[in-house]
């Protein structure tokens, strides 16, 4: 249910082979532009009223636009030109020590960013008690789709959201579970594996990496009908051809993973092909 509806974070930090981590939006609250290498602000050519202070949706997608444009990797945050120092190290304390552990003072260097996928406004639809369409199956945080978030998720209501539907849950639960009538254990098949050779990990490091592009590159920030057709046709050529990888070898935990996010990448494109107006964080031309 709205599984068309991903949430992108503005700035992310982005250097080759270090772990993405999230640049707060509180630094841009602070005063931060954004910028590109020669270190001129551009929120304005995108935003002209609200600048760096913009829609998380808005600047995620005008930084996009700018690494496509200019051909870049990534943008820069510029806190050292309009912060002072010492409020810097006063409040951002954190982000200035993750940072220094990849060789960056935020105090007095630009941060790499770029745009990343943050959170998923849909998932398995439940109801008020966190009940889904299957009897005893229960969903709840990101994974369930409550219709508490809309087409866009607000700050920090992810948080509440998975507070009180797990409260909510476990009393469900706490209440109907006399009821239920444990699980026939001896009538579940033992599990077969079939497989007849390992699984190749170059196959999956593969597949993965292809499934990562289709998805950023067509179903991303920007979606559009030549984009969304594209995507889905390949996406279910990958698809055909993992299931097949998975049915003739040992299973393991990357090839599960594997098979999962293809289905989950298609699940996305078909909604977002689906829905043709542009809503919240779907975002259509």
């Amino acid at each position: 249910m709205n599984s068309e509806f991903v949430q992108f974070h503005p700035t992310t930090f982005y250097q080759p082979n270090a772990p993405s981590f999230l640049i707060s939006e509180a630094v841009r609250g602070a005063g931060a532009r954004l910028v590109g290498a020669d270190g001129k602000p551009f929120m304005e050519n995108y935003s002209p009223e609200w600048k760096d202070l913009a829609p998380r949706d808005v600047v995620s997608r005008s930084i996009h636009q700018e690494m496509l444009s200019k051909d870049v990797t990534n943008v820069y945050l510029d806190l050292r030109s309009y912060i002072p120092k010492d409020k810097i190290r006063e409040l951002f304390p954190s982000i200035r020590e993750e940072c220094l552990l990849y060789g960056l003072d935020i105090a007095d260097d630009l941060i790499p960013v770029v745009p990343a996928a943050h959170y998923f406004c849909g998932g398995v639809w439940v109801d008020e008690w966190g009940r889904s369409s299957v009897e005893s199956l229960y969903a709840v945080g990101e994974v369930s789709c409550t219709g508490l978030h809309g087409a866009n998720r607000l700050a920090s209501t992810s948080l509440l959201e998975g507070l009180v539907w797990g409260v909510r849950a476990a009393e469900d639960i706490a209440r109907s579970i006399k009821d239920s009538p444990d699980p026939a254990g001896h009538e579940i098949p033992l599990w077969e594996d079939t497989g007849t050779e390992n699984a190749d990990p170059a196959l999956i490091s593969q597949d993965m990496s292809v499934l990562k592009n289709i998805m950023w590159n067509y179903v991303g920030l920007v979606r559009t009908t030549r984009r969304l057709r594209r995507a889905i046709r390949e996406l279910r050529h990958l698809e055909s051809e993992i299931e097949s990888f998975y049915r003739a070898v040992r299973l393991t935990d990357e090839l599960v993973g594997l098979r999962n996010a293809v289905r989950t990448g298609l699940i996305v494109a078909l909604a977002a092909w689906e829905n043709k107006s542009s809503v919240g964080c779907h975002y259509r031309i």
